[in-house]
């Protein structure tokens, strides 16, 4: 690097500014101090980057930037918006919480996945609704698929089925199989018993 050209000036209405031009990098920075603000530029070939403080803001204008450190800490007493034109990653080597004490909405235009290589468990302290507009899966590739309530209700508009290598239906009260329309009871084997059986 060659010598850089520095220059303050001092003036009781603009304020201060210290300028240092190093002219074989093609880059100047700059630091206003005008009584209202602090400006910061940086200002090279292809990039330009800005630093303004005033009374009540601070606002950044940079293509990257990066904060390196053991602990970091933001709060907000008002709203906080964050907002990214590309991707957005936020990771974590260890635990991680989202918490609210008001309500929590999480939406996507395009596919949304959440996944885990352990436990996943979602509850609800009041109503649990899941609703798919073109349809609804539930798989297990392993174990047991279990469904559990006071009250158990399944319906379909057009048709239900249920279907297994052995399928079992029990009541430890009353149970009732009823249609209609035509109802089939059809088996290579037929068995039907109990203390009183009435057909018809």
């Amino acid at each position: 690097m060659g010598t850089l050209v520095c220059k303050i000036e001092l003036d009781k209405v603009k304020g201060i500014t210290v300028q240092v031009d190093n002219a074989d990098d093609q880059i100047t920075q700059t630091v206003v101090m005008d009584g209202t603000s602090i400006t910061i530029t940086v200002k090279g070939p292809q990039e330009t980057s800005t630093y303004v403080q005033k009374q009540d803001s601070i606002v950044v204008t940079v293509k990257d930037l990066t904060f390196d450190t053991d602990t970091l800490t933001m709060k907000s007493k008002g709203v906080s918006q964050w907002t990214s034109q590309d991707t957005l990653t936020v990771k974590s080597t260890k635990d991680m919480t989202f918490n609210t004490s008001a309500k929590l909405t999480q939406t996507a235009t395009s596919d949304a996945k959440l996944s885990s290589s352990a436990n996943v468990n979602i509850e609800a302290t009041s109503k649990l609704a899941m609703k798919g507009n073109m349809g609804a899966e539930m798989v297990t590739s392993g174990g047991e698929a279990k469904v559990d309530g006071v009250t158990l209700k399944l319906a379909g508009k057009t048709t239900a089925e249920m279907s297994g290598a052995m399928t079992k239906v029990s009541a430890t009260g009353k149970l009732d199989l009823e249609a209609s329309g035509m109802a089939n009871l059809k088996g290579s084997i037929t068995s039907v018993g109990g203390a009183l059986v009435k057909l018809g």
